[in-house]
């Protein structure tokens, strides 16, 4: 067995080939154990696989060991992997939480400032759709259209909940960039970036692509129409939906 593989699954992902960057955002601590549920929830760590020692992801995510095992030391205590003695970190069978799979966990240990954050991305999304309504140009409308399009080909054919969040981004970014400025879409940006595991999860919700594609389509109109206000009020309801949603989560071990 390679010694950058875990039981069962091949080379440990990223570990030399790019799939785990270097911290660069939050806290170290924070970036590491982000990465670590995705690289989970991907399936490049099944139930019952090994994680890398501390030693290689220290230098897979270039921090000190103090940030790894304080990640690690969150994981475990959201039950997501468990430390064996002399013998590592292992990820745990998941639990039967309301939605299935890892995610469910990181929102229940993240659910207030994941609360916050929807909170700022309901006003600024909702400042967006009003800016652009007032400065909707025919290239603008285009590209928010195409990406609505794209969303819609995809909630209708059942698509993964990855592929859902990158449109769904895609569709919100579009929206901003329409307005012309420059400070709001880079805030949206940075802000979506850190709401990509609270998406992933919500899109594995039975029915949620056709519920937010109906709003999506609310939003359009009204931009179409050039109803600033109502744009502006759809676009907020929309991202306080996901607040109410997060708040009220529950696993069936943690309930809300």
């Amino acid at each position: 067995m390679n010694a950058l593989s875990t039981p069962g699954t091949g080379p440990a992902p990223g570990l030399g080939n790019g799939g785990l960057s270097a911290v660069s955002r939050v806290s170290p601590t924070q970036q590491v154990q982000n990465q670590l549920l995705a690289a989970i929830n991907g399936g490049e760590y099944p139930p019952g696989s090994k994680l890398p020692s501390e030693r290689m992801l220290c230098e897979a995510f270039g921090v000190s060991r103090v940030s790894v095992r304080e990640a690690l030391a969150g994981l475990v205590a959201t039950g997501l992997i468990e430390v064996r003695q002399g013998q590592g970190a292992f990820v745990r069978a998941r639990i039967a939480d309301k939605y299935a799979g890892p995610f469910g966990l990181y929102i229940a240990a993240n659910r207030g400032e994941l609360a916050e954050l929807l909170s700022v991305r309901g006003a600024l999304d909702g400042l967006a759709a009003a800016e652009t309504t007032q400065r909707l140009t025919d290239e603008g409308r285009a590209s928010i259209e195409a990406c609505h399009r794209a969303f819609t080909e995809a909630a209708e054919s059942g698509a993964d909940p990855k592929t859902l969040t990158e449109l769904d981004v895609a569709f919100h970014q579009a929206i901003a960039a329409a307005g012309g400025g420059e400070l709001l879409p880079t805030l949206l940006q940075q802000l979506n970036s850190l709401l990509v595991e609270s998406r992933h999860i919500l899109y594995a919700r039975e029915g949620q692509p056709i519920r937010s594609l109906a709003d999506h389509q609310g939003i359009l109109d009204a931009i179409i129409s050039g109803d600033s206000a109502t744009a502006q009020q759809r676009a907020t309801e929309h991202a306080w939906k996901m607040r109410a949603w997060v708040e009220a989560f529950e696993t069936a071990d943690q309930p809300a």
